[in-house]
């Protein structure tokens, strides 16, 4: 993976947004979720699972490319009355595809992954959670369709364009500590060395973790626990090299008006003005600031989290449904 260090700013947030991987220790922990479902998009099939009941709500893992299962606790920080649907994203988990192309791995292909699961699951409107990369892949979806959004929620966002990036690397390697920083460069070169690329790569991340936390001894904690064949790198090369490009939300995200929750912690490198810029283009939504929390709030501070996430719904529904 590329160097946090001199590297362009496309390749450091590559290596920084794949490092949220780290969630992927917590597996499927909480609720049991429902057997494996399907549907096609483009002439692939896309997986997906189900917990709970009523209105339907898809979360969005981060990286690029890693696996949902991580997003089970965010689902589970949800009140009652709703039904998680854990997206496994093109090139994850069990949407696995074969001889995935620089050309049919785009942010507009997985975009349209999303429309095509909305009417699978016949909703006029999607309501989508998004924690990291999951998040700017909610708000590509709502630029794009702003007609077809019931709701959002941001989870440390990336921001509506790549200027973010350059302060998000460089926070998160002003908090490494020299070992961390010796561990992320002998993992980074491991696969000259013959180490399996993605074993070389989730290692590398697995350096990097305190960089996401307030907490250190739970950033160490979290990383021991990593479990493997979690991340796809190739995912996360082919999506981020297409995002250098020409990825800006910023006409898009303007005419959406439906309720956003943007969910921010005060410690999490990707920076408060992240939020403040996502929020300035949302006229309807609201910043909810976690104090010591970093890039994972529903684990740093998992009661805040939840009552920031019900008020929001409260206050949500509230307002009524979409005209």
């Amino acid at each position: 993976m590329p160097s946090l260090n001199r590297a362009g700013p496309v390749r450091r947030l590559a290596t920084a947004c794949a490092a949220t991987l780290v969630a992927a220790i917590l597996g499927t922990a909480g609720s049991a979720l429902a057997p494996d479902s399907s549907f096609q998009s483009q002439g692939v099939e896309l997986h997906y699972r189900t917990a709970g009941s009523g209105t339907p709500v898809v979360l969005l893992s981060g990286g690029p490319g890693f696996d949902v299962d991580y997003m089970v606790p965010v689902g589970d920080s949800l009140p009652a009355g709703y039904e998680r649907v854990f997206l496994d994203q093109r090139g994850t988990g069990r949407s696995r595809v074969a001889n995935m192309t620089a050309e049919t791995l785009t942010l507009r292909i997985v975009v349209d992954d999303l429309e095509a699961l909305r009417i699978h699951l016949k909703q006029n409107r999607l309501f989508l959670v998004g924690h990291s990369w999951g998040a700017m892949l909610a708000m590509a979806y709502a630029a794009a369709h702003p007609d077809r959004i019931d709701r959002l929620i941001l989870i440390g966002s990336g921001g509506p364009t790549l200027e973010f990036a350059e302060r998000f690397s460089d926070n998160i390697a002003a908090r490494l500590r020299p070992e961390d920083v010796e561990a992320r460069h002998y993992w980074e070169s491991a696969d000259r060395r013959g180490v399996d690329r993605d074993k070389a790569a989730l290692s590398a991340m697995r350096a990097i973790v305190p960089g996401y936390f307030f907490d250190r001894a739970k950033a160490l904690a979290f990383a021991a626990d990593l479990k493997d064949d979690s991340f796809h790198p190739a995912v996360n090369s082919m999506l981020m090299g297409d995002l250098g490009k020409n990825y800006d939300l910023r006409a898009g995200l303007r005419k959406v008006d439906r309720p956003v929750l943007i969910v921010q912690g005060y410690q999490d490198p990707v920076g408060d003005k992240t939020a403040e810029d996502i929020h300035a283009l949302l006229s309807k939504s609201t910043v909810s600031y976690i104090n010591k929390s970093g890039h994972f709030p529903w684990i740093e501070q998992p009661e805040e989290f939840r009552r920031a996430l019900a008020a929001f719904l409260t206050t949500a529904s509230a307002a009524g449904p979409p005209h």
